[in-house]
């Protein structure tokens, strides 16, 4: 019921979601009513903002949390087309009467706050497709989150979204990018291309059923992951295919491998224009970290790092212990992240969006939380 980030049938989108739902409520052993959804899409954008305001006249002149709301408010007051919706408004720093580089000026003296935001924004109606769709299964959206945003927030390290770096999110029908400088998101894209077109090339290629070329590339890429290395796997000997049907019954392993590449050569050299075209050559010494179902496929590391010519590893949720193997690959970066995120959010550290909306916590996502909490470092 989704293609791309966008839900194309509503009635097969909530099935899906029902069906996710009651998995994870066995789980956790908790009743879902209200959730943090992700949303992905070649309709997600980004632009950075100013905002500036007159701190609060007090004795001490000392700015307040609701200075700090109020410039962040400022800054998102940006001209959006009617068609458009802000998800995200990030602060990136702040200054205080020119003073850069100030990361959290609450309790600092001053008379002019003024901030650099990045801001995520998206398509209101495929937004409000996706909230449709889940409130359809009783469940409410507490809030949207972008999936890059979420991913980051589940295999970044703190280092590396401080020196500079690249997440790339590889999804079934879209690659999500997010970039961070001085620990801050900079820039965001998602491209409309992702692993169901790696399955696509292998089944046009081989003459094959869809089905049949997924468990192909699973099994290329269970092979990779067990040699650690490409490189270490015979490719000069045929891999089996007798199971699947096709016209014969062993292909050379090098032309599979031609096949994957092509793509994945695809993919990163539209990762590569995107760096270009806002500047970011050369300033993510960090490199790049690759995540989502598409970064298990084999040969994965090796074009990032040939294409993007940047140190690549690869992204595995962090940050939470005691997962079950289903939840701790690639794979589930964004959804772990996406927890990551409401916890912090629950918890009332630092939020990654000001946007007033979210209101209080729903009770079985706070139980939820509680829960969580014992698998938290």
């Amino acid at each position: 019921g989704v293609n791309k980030g966008n839900v194309v049938d509503i009635d097969s989108a909530v099935e899906a979601i029902a069906a996710s739902i009651e998995k994870a409520e066995r789980m956790a052993g908790v009743s879902v009513s209200s959730a943090f959804v992700t949303i992905n899409g070649s309709h997600i954008e980004t632009l950075n903002s100013h905002g500036v305001v007159a701190v609060s006249p007090s004795q001490t002149s000392e700015i307040s949390k609701e200075d700090v709301s109020r410039v962040i408010e400022a800054a998102q007051a940006v001209s959006l087309p009617s068609t458009r919706e802000v998800v995200h408004v990030i602060p990136r720093d702040f200054s205080i009467d020119s003073q850069e580089g100030i990361k959290d000026p609450v309790g600092m003296s001053g008379v002019r706050l003024e901030v650099e935001t990045n801001i995520i924004h998206g398509a209101s109606i495929a937004m409000r497709n996706i909230v449709k769709c889940v409130n359809q299964v009783g469940v409410n959206v507490d809030e949207m989150v972008y999936a890059g945003l979420a991913s980051a927030e589940a295999v970044l390290t703190d280092t590396e979204k401080e020196l500079g770096t690249l997440l790339v999110d590889i999804g079934g029908g879209t690659t999500s990018v997010i970039a961070f400088l001085d620990g801050s998101p900079v820039h965001s894209a998602v491209l409309p291309i992702g692993g169901k077109l790696i399955t696509s090339d292998l089944a046009i290629g081989l003459r094959s059923r869809l089905e049949d070329a997924e468990r192909i590339k699973i099994r290329l890429s269970n092979e990779a992951v067990l040699a650690k290395n490409t490189d270490a796997v015979r490719k000069d000997e045929d891999f089996d295919v007798s199971e699947f049907g096709l016209e014969i019954d062993r292909l050379p392993r090098q032309m599979l491998y031609k096949i994957l590449d092509a793509r994945l050569e695809e993919i990163f050299r539209l990762i590569a224009l995107e760096v270009t075209k806002v500047n970011l050559n050369g300033k993510l010494p960090a490199g790049v970290v690759v995540t989502g179902g598409g970064a298990l496929t084999a040969n994965v590391e090796r074009s990032a790092k040939v294409n993007l010519k940047m140190p690549v590893r690869l992204g595995i949720p962090r940050g939470v212990t005691g997962l079950i193997d289903e939840i701790q690959g690639p794979s589930s970066a964004a959804g772990v992240g996406a927890v990551l995120y409401g916890v912090k959010l629950f918890r009332g550290s630092q939020l990654l969006s000001f946007d007033d909306r979210r209101g209080n916590m729903n009770k079985s996502f706070s139980k939820f939380v509680d829960k969580l909490k014992s698998f938290l470092p």
